[in-house]
C-alpha cells in the first residue's frame, strides 16, 4: 500500500548542486515530524539560486508503519538533508543508510531562511589558472633539450 497520495516532480533537466528537503505542512515553514509529516518539499540548491524541484503528500498514517517511512525516503533520495522538527532514532539510521542526515530544526523556521543558510556557507569559488598548453612538437624539443636520448 503507498501512502502517498499526490506527488508533483519539476523537470530535473538541470541537476543542482545540492537537493535538499523539508517537512512542512504549509510550504513555507518547517513544522512537521519526518515519520508523521503530510508533506516533503524537494529543493534544488545553488550558491546563486533555488528551484523547488519536488513536492509530495503523504496519507497520515498513525503508529509505526515502516512502509509510510519507506514510502518518504524514496521521495527524497537522492538528496543531502531532510530539515524536520523531529526523526526516531531508528528512521534517523536509515535516512544516514541512505546517505541523507536528519537536521532537526525548532517548528516554524522557514524554508527561505534554511536555504539561505546554506547559501552563505558554500564554499568560495577558486579561481582558475590557466594551465599552458604544450604542443607535442615544443615537449619533444624541451626533452632533447634537456638530454633525453632514444
Amino acid at each position: 500500500m503507498s501512502h502517498l497520495q499526490r506527488h508533483l516532480r519539476v523537470s530535473e533537466a538541470h541537476v543542482p548542486h545540492l537537493k535538499v528537503a523539508f517537512a512542512s505542512s504549509d510550504m513555507k515553514t518547517v513544522n512537521q515530524h519526518f515519520g508523521s509529516c503530510e508533506s516533503l518539499l524537494v529543493y534544488g540548491v545553488e550558491p546563486d539560486g533555488y528551484e523547488l524541484l519536488q513536492a509530495a503528500e503523504f496519507q497520515v498514517i498513525e503508529g509505526h508503519v515502516p512502509a509510510k517511512v519507506s514510502t518518504r525516503i524514496e521521495v527524497i533520495d537522492g538528496c543531502f538533508a531532510v530539515y524536520c522538527n523531529a526523526v526516531g532514532e531508528a528512521v534517523f539510521r536509515q535516512l544516514m543508510a541512505h546517505g541523507i542526515r536528519a537536521i532537526r530544526v525548532e517548528p516554524g523556521v522557514t524554508i527561505g531562511s534554511l536555504i539561505q543558510a546554506l547559501q552563505e556557507q558554500w564554499p568560495q569559488r577558486v579561481p582558475h589558472k590557466p594551465q599552458k598548453t604544450v604542443s607535442a612538437d615544443c615537449l619533444a624539443d624541451a626533452l632533447e633539450d634537456a638530454g633525453w636520448d632514444e
